[in-house]
């Protein structure tokens, strides 16, 4: 199978997976006419629905099960997508939202299971961060088209919309795919580093947590808050296209950062940055520090994510599931009461607390990642044997 067609089928799956079945509901959100409350339930369901949907994807046994849980989960977000459309009841907008995180899930890891490792054997390991960029055009798609469509409609318009960008893009992703298969043990075999990095794997946990709490809540209110600030209303739309735009090389260019500065101090940097952006959401009203933030928060969220579970994976080589499982577990409980948390904080003292504690949240990991650094660089001073010089 030729190298872009696999490109262009994950590129498609991630836009699929993350870019619409998560945050086509960003820029729809101010069209549905619910208040902040339930609208933090609504996120809460999707990112629950992930968490049922990663679980599921990791107990796919075959190459052929795995197929066909992919193209499911393909099927299942637009069909999901377009269901938002059919009612206005919340409570099954919620069991609608959550099918939608659990098709996400098969999606992302399925695709990238398919994908990532493919790469590697062709020797174009790096191009994963081409794959992954692909969150960044459904984010584009939703908040230009999708946007668009539901500005001149309704919120219904919008979501057939989606849908039916959905379907095309599940489409082109299922075309490209089909016939990948994963590349065999004898013909590729991964060999773990030989020594694991003595980073403590919870502090990891702990500070990936925190992504997922900050991150969580600026991806699901930022159109909301920027279309509810005096004088903004109108970048609203916007701000959600350069978070899409910023999103795209992000993968990579984190990816590169890591690999020459290190995991930890890379993803420090990726938490500072982050929650700077949502503080300058919250504290300034003006179309330039909304802009920035915007790039700043498309330009980090991907990079976390992939720093994250590569770092995992280096610290525990001979367990690099296990590893994943763990931290998709502590993204997830941050993602899952994230938006309930800001929902609360807003209805109460509108949305400059809720993005403070979203960036409080974030900026704890750094700390906790410059501690697992230190805790890591004193294990291996103690793990050198002192050498001595003896004359001949």
């Amino acid at each position: 199978m030729s190298l872009v067609r696999i490109l262009i089928g994950g590129f498609c799956a991630c836009a699929v997976s993350l870019g619409l079945g998560r945050f086509a509901y960003t820029p729809i959100l101010p069209l549905m006419g619910i208040d902040t409350e339930s609208a933090g339930w609504l996120a809460a369901s999707n990112n629950l629905g992930y968490l049922i949907g990663a679980v599921w994807a990791s107990w796919a046994s075959s190459e052929n099960q795995r197929h066909r849980l992919l193209n499911f989960g393909l099927a299942l977000v637009a069909v999901s997508l377009a269901a938002m459309a059919l009612t206005g009841d919340q409570m099954i907008w919620n069991l609608i939202r959550l099918i939608a995180g659990i098709g996400s899930a098969l999606v992302f890891v399925l695709g990238s299971a398919l994908v990532v490792p493919r790469l590697a054997e062709m020797g174009r390991a790096k191009l994963s961060g081409l794959h992954f960029g692909g969150v960044g055009l459904g984010i584009f798609a939703s908040g230009s088209a999708i946007a668009w469509i539901g500005g001149r409609t309704t919120d219904s318009g919008a979501w057939w919309a989606a849908g039916i960008i959905c379907a095309v893009l599940s489409a082109t992703s299922y075309l490209c795919l089909r016939s990948l298969r994963a590349p065999k043990p004898a013909d590729f075999t991964p060999r773990p580093p030989s020594t694991a990095i003595p980073f403590p794997l919870p502090l990891l946990a702990a500070a990936y947590f925190c992504a997922g709490f900050g991150y969580i809540i600026t991806g699901t209110f930022l159109v909301v808050v920027v279309k509810s600030t005096p004088g903004l209303g109108e970048w609203a739309n916007l701000s959600w296209v350069l978070v899409g735009v910023a999103a795209i090389p992000s993968a990579a260019a984190w990816g590169w950062v890591a690999e020459h500065k290190g995991y930890a101090p890379a993803l420090a940097a990726a938490h500072i940055l982050m929650a700077l952006g949502t503080a300058l959401l919250a504290l300034f009203g003006h179309p330039l520090a909304v802009f920035a933030a915007a790039v700043l928060y498309g330009g980090t969220f991907l990079g976390i994510a992939g720093m994250a579970v590569a770092f995992g994976r280096a610290i525990t080589p001979a367990h690099p599931a296990r590893t994943m499982g763990v931290l998709t577990v502590f993204f997830s409980i941050g993602q899952i009461i994230g938006p309930v948390v800001a929902a609360k904080l807003a209805e109460s003292g509108g949305w400059m607390p809720a993005l403070l504690v979203a960036a409080a949240v974030t900026i704890a990991g750094a700390p906790l990642l410059t501690w697992g650094e230190i805790k890591s660089a004193r294990s291996l001073r103690h793990q050198k044997a002192p050498v001595r010089s003896f004359p001949g």
